[in-house]
């Protein structure tokens, strides 16, 4: 295998992967609701974007472990039917990065990436977020910092403290009373920064950080660098002085967004409260754009752009009561699996390309090896961005909906209607403009035709052989998600997961 330095006629490139924790592509840059992002526009000259891009899940653990392995989630086995800790005999692409003389860094503001779920495998330095720093945002430091040594395995999860147990109690009632905590985060924030002018970034130590990190890697060393940004993630803040009035605050703020029970709920949030929690989340979205532009001049200063491959994608979506759904998990809408992505490669090779078939993070790996020239490395069912924006996808696509069996707590406060539409095993198929829904239990198949940037209504299947093989490859992989080769969920993973929200 060839060694880092024969790769290009310099050295391997850099790679920067940015995930934009729950933004789905509707309101990104060319959805059909798409916020101002000046600067990520800017980018689509020198990028391919992927106008059909997807998740393979609904949500953040099982989409990461995708991300990093280049697998479907019934392959890694990382997921709500299973065993909610990446399994280390699936190698996640930093590990085979620093077999070939790459510097690895992982900075999230989620902490579900983490070591206590094995997804940093590989990573050098790992920093994360913990749940307070998204309702107190002033936080100058990681709440965690693990670094990698002598290639040791990842901690198992630490039980909860007293302290975030109580703490996890104190953000849920906040959330049913955001005001209160809109209020609480603005006064601590001019606290610690009297100065302050607009919004404030969550997390604002991962560039600090990131630029730091840069600096100390000799210029001769290609870098792997992971970023999550939880910006457009639940709960949805509003400064008063970033509102218009006093009353446009209070008509956003005063409406519950406490996860589980609106979840929970049997009655939707009313339509015009769902249109104020959606343009807040649309606010949040624009904001970070000038997050990602501040990282991509971190790259510039360190003179590693032009060398640079960097993925700017999402790992999942968000509904706001479409198909009576709010937040994201569980199933395979289209809210939840359609996410924006576009990829920058060294130079700007292929700038200004749309790609015409599917695409999905679970990509990143084989284009990282494509793109680096590390041809030995394979085994993975995701194939190279690169190619995909010169030809369609040599195969279908599929998405998982794990359910919420695993979340013992959260179930036992579904009512059995509620429990029956959350708690649906599915997969989802994706070929040229059609999308097969497969139930997994029963495995009834229901066929959508994709018109635009969402699902435009079902249609009858129409007995083609394509239809029936994307019908049939969802069963398998369906049988595949609901008997796995581990189960089980450790208490301390469990909590820690219900610590996030997910229970």
């Amino acid at each position: 295998m060839s060694s880092p330095t024969s790769l290009t006629p310099h050295r391997a490139p850099d790679v920067l992967v940015v995930v934009m924790d729950c933004v789905r592509a509707r309101e990104f840059p060319g959805g059909s609701a798409a916020v101002r992002m000046p600067f990520v526009e800017s980018l689509r000259s020198t990028s391919v974007v992927y106008p059909r891009a997807v998740s393979v899940a609904p949500w953040t653990l099982p989409s990461h472990a995708s991300l990093f392995t280049g697998l479907y989630p019934w392959e890694h086995g990382c997921h709500g039917r299973s065993s909610l800790r990446l399994d280390p005999r699936h190698e996640p692409v930093a590990v085979a990065l620093r077999r070939h003389g790459y510097r690895t860094a992982s900075f999230s503001g989620n902490p579900i990436i983490s070591p206590f779920y094995g997804l940093v495998e590989g990573f050098e330095l790992s920093e994360w977020g913990e749940w307070w720093e998204q309702v107190r945002r002033t936080r100058a430091t990681p709440s965690y910092r693990y670094r990698a040594s002598g290639g040791g395995s990842a901690p198992e999860a630490p039980v909860l403290s007293f302290r975030d147990r109580a703490g996890r109690a104190v953000k849920t009632m906040m959330t049913r009373y955001p005001a209160t905590l809109s209020l609480t985060d603005a006064a601590a924030r001019r606290v610690v920064d009297p100065g302050r002018t607009g919004p404030a970034g969550m997390n604002p130590w991962i560039e600090t950080d990131l630029a730091r990190w840069l600096s100390e890697q000799p210029a001769t060393d290609p870098t792997f660098v992971f970023v999550n940004t939880i910006d457009a993630h639940e709960p949805y803040l509003l400064d008063p002085a970033d509102a218009g009035s006093v009353s446009d605050w209070w008509r956003h703020m005063r409406i519950p967004q406490d996860v589980l029970a609106l979840l929970a709920s049997e009655t939707p949030p009313d339509p015009s409260d769902l249109e104020l929690l959606l343009d807040l989340y649309r606010r949040s979205i624009a904001r970070l754009d000038r997050r990602i532009a501040r990282l991509v001049d971190l790259y510039r200063s360190a003179g590693r752009w032009e060398n640079t491959v960097f993925v700017l994608t999402s790992d999942h979506g968000q509904a706001f009561g479409e198909h009576g759904m709010i937040w994201h998990g569980a199933r395979t809408d289209e809210e939840m699996l359609r996410i924006p992505m576009l990829a920058r490669f060294p130079g700007g090779e292929l700038g200004g390309t749309a790609a015409v078939g599917w695409a999905t993070p679970m990509d990143v790996p084989a284009t990282v090896f494509d793109v680096a020239g590390l041809s030995g490395e394979s085994g993975h069912s995701g194939y190279s961005l690169r190619e995909l924006a010169r030809a369609p996808r040599p195969a279908p696509l599929y998405s998982a909906g794990d359910g919420t069996e695993w979340n013992r707590p959260f179930m036992a406060q579904l009512t059995p209607r509620r429990r029956a539409e959350l708690n649906r095993f599915s997969i989802a198929g994706y070929l040229g403009s059609v999308k097969v829904e497969v139930d997994a239990v029963t495995g009834a198949a229901r066929v959508v035709d994709l018109g635009g940037d969402s699902g435009s209504g079902d249609r009858p299947a129409d007995g083609s052989p394509e239809i029936a093989d994307l019908g049939a490859g969802a069963r398998r992989a369906a049988q595949e998600l609901l008997h796995p080769s581990s189960a089980g969920v450790s208490d301390a993973v469990d909590d820690r997961l219900r610590s996030w929200g997910y229970g």
